[in-house]
């Protein structure tokens, strides 16, 4: 449950400088990871979905893939962001 919520206050529109340094690195980690993580579920998804529509044609699963790109491309501009913040921190 801690994991959803800390998602939906990255999501969320804040100003991250109001924000301590802490837990800046803390959702820049959270991020990071959810990037990978969806990420690399793209990539198996891709490969299933080449092997399905191979063997059965197209479907919906085919386009799966595709519809989670948008969230890649959303958490990445916000690691942007953060890390952009951070770094303005320390110089």
């Amino acid at each position: 449950m801690l994991k959803i919520k800390l998602l939906v206050s990255l999501m969320a529109q804040e100003d991250l400088t109001k924000i301590t340094t802490a837990e800046l690195q803390k959702k820049a980690k959270i991020m990071r990871l959810t990037i990978f993580t969806i990420s690399i579920a793209m990539i198996i998804m891709t490969i299933a979905s080449a092997m399905l529509s191979v063997k059965k044609g197209f479907n919906a699963i085919t386009i799966t893939a595709i519809c989670f790109f948008p969230l890649v491309i959303i958490f990445s501009a916000q690691l942007k962001k953060i890390n952009a913040e951070l770094k303005s921190r320390t110089n």
